[in-house]
Parts: C-alpha cells; structure tokens; sequence
C-alpha cells in the first residue's frame, strides 16, 4: 500500500515539473516585444468592446415622398446634428453669391471689431450699388448698429462702412475674408467685396454649409437675422432707420433661427435659412443659389425635409 502511495506521489510530481519546463520554454520562444503586443492587443480588444454602441440613422429618409421640384442652380439641405446632407442638387458648383456673403463680414466684424465702436460715415459707404442710399454723409453709427443694417435689411451701405472703419484700423476686410473662408476650408470661395455685389466671386453650397455652421457660434449673428423690423438711431440719436427684414420667410415658416437673403442680376435670387425641427437637437440648414424663386424653393425643401424624414 505505501509503495502505491509513493508512486502516485511520483508520478504527480513528475507530470508537475514537465508542466513547469514546457511553459518556461513557451515563454522563451516568444520575443518579449510580441509579449507586451499581445498584452497591449487584449487590453484594447477589451477596450473596444466597452465603446461600441449602437449606430444612430436618424433621421429616416421615407423614400416614397418624392423629392421637391424647384428653380435653383444649387440647393441643399443640411443636418447639424447627424452631419448628413439630406437634400443635394449641384452643390459643388462655383456661383456668385450676391448677399449671402454678408454673413461671412458678420463673423469677421464679430471677430475683428469692437461692436461698441463708433463709425462717421464717409462718402464711401454711400450709395454704394449706385441706387440705395441707407446712410447718410457724417452720420454716426455703432458697429453693432451697422451689423443690424447689414443682416436685417441687407445694407449695402453698412457692409461698406464697416469695411472703410476696418481699414482705419489697419485693417484688411476682404483679406480676411478670405483668410477666414481658407481656414474653413471654403475651398471653392473667393470673396472681392464686403457685400457680396461683385459678381466675379463665388462660393457653393456646400461651402457656405461650412460658414453657417461656423457662424452658429455667434448667436447674434442669427439672433439679429431673425428680426422682422427693428429701429436703428445714429449715436446722437438724430436719426432713426427704421428696417424691414427682406427675408419674407419670417412668420411663414415655423421655428426659424435666421438667414440671409441674396440678389444681383448675376447670382440671381439666393438665400440660406436655419431651422430647427420640434424634439430633434439638431439644425436644418438650407442653401439655394441661383433660383428664380428664393422663398418658394426655401419653403418646399424645408417642409419636404420636415415631411419625408422621420426624426425620432
């Protein structure tokens, strides 16, 4: 009986100590560097496993509505939140862009100019399309007040007279519009004038999503867009513009945030709006450029897209 107990004991030990020697050879085989690879692969794999969720396709394309039928050369329609083009007819095409360009002086001025400075007009800012006079010779004007004249009523005037109160800063308003369309990769855009009347300029659609969406962080920038009418004084308060929105959008479409409208016999009728859709925390953003019909192709692509997505 005792023999039988150390032969079993042995043989234990034995099959132990071979256990022992084939692991240590494994390990000796495997250079260390592919060790600490294998370690670092499980860690990750774990790592993926953790972070993986579940694809989010909203909104839902309902295919059976069918596509609106509308005048423009270009036109989109962008989601902020999924980062989708919804909507997309010739988006890469370069166009002039008449006065949807005063949102990218609204950023520059924003971003250049004291919004509390006071700006004497100069014979420079008046008249500047040789038929509309907004402003007046030696009139006072805050920036801020200009920018409302700019974004409301789409002055002319004002785009110059902020860009003349730029230079006597030093300066260059139109180099930084371009500078700031490079650093947006607005690659397909060149700008000549702060008010969008040089029909030699151009951007797309699909670049000017990309200024839109820039400009979302200046609320005031849509905040003012959105304003129907609006009084604006000079700094005396001698003189009262009293301004009417030419988006005629504002009160027809429900939930807009703001936009531009833009004309010039070259560009045709242009415009962008924002939007938002109820319960969805995203933003729409509609573009449209060489229309016969600005408001009427905005109004179709905004409800379409409202209609024939499901955003919930």
């Amino acid at each position: 009986m005792r023999l039988k107990v150390y032969v079993v004991t042995i043989t234990i030990i034995v099959l132990f100590a071979v256990n022992i020697f084939l692991a240590v050879k494994n390990s000796q085989d495997i250079p260390l560097s592919d060790l600490a690879s294998l370690s670092i692969s499980n860690s990750q794999r774990q790592a993926y496993i953790l972070s993986v969720s579940e694809p989010n396709y909203i909104p839902i394309l309902n295919a059976e509505i069918p596509r609106p039928m509308i005048s423009g050369k270009s036109a989109l329609i962008y989601d902020t939140d999924s980062n989708r083009f919804l909507y997309e007819e010739d988006t890469d095409s370069k166009l002039p862009i008449a006065s949807l360009t005063k949102i990218l002086s609204a950023v520059v001025v924003l971003e250049r100019l004291d919004s509390n400075d006071i700006v004497t007009i100069t014979e420079k800012s008046i008249k500047v399309d040789g038929e509309k006079q907004d402003l007046y010779l030696g009139e006072k004007l805050t920036v801020r007040n200009l920018l409302k004249l700019m974004l409301i009523e789409s002055s002319n005037d004002a785009a110059y007279a902020l860009a003349e109160h730029a230079k006597s800063l030093g300066i260059n308003f139109v180099g930084e519009m371009n500078v700031k369309a490079r650093n947006l990769d607005m690659n397909d855009s060149f700008f000549t004038d702060p008010a969008g009347l040089d029909d030699s300029a151009y951007s797309t659609a699909r670049d000017l999503v990309k200024l839109v969406q820039y400009s979302l962080n200046y609320k005031e920038i849509w905040d003012i867009s959105a304003e129907k009418t609006a009084i604006v004084e000079s700094s005396d308060e001698r003189i009262k513009h009293s301004i009417t929105s030419t988006n005629r959008l504002l009160g027809l479409i429900k939930d807009i945030i703001g936009g531009k409208t833009g004309y010039t016999d070259g560009a045709g009728q242009c415009m962008i709006l924002v939007a938002s859709v109820p319960d969805y925390p995203g933003k729409i953003i509609s573009i449209v450029l060489g229309s016969n019909d600005r408001f009427g192709d905005t109004q179709k692509l905004v409800e379409w897209t409202r209609m024939a997505y499901r955003w919930r």
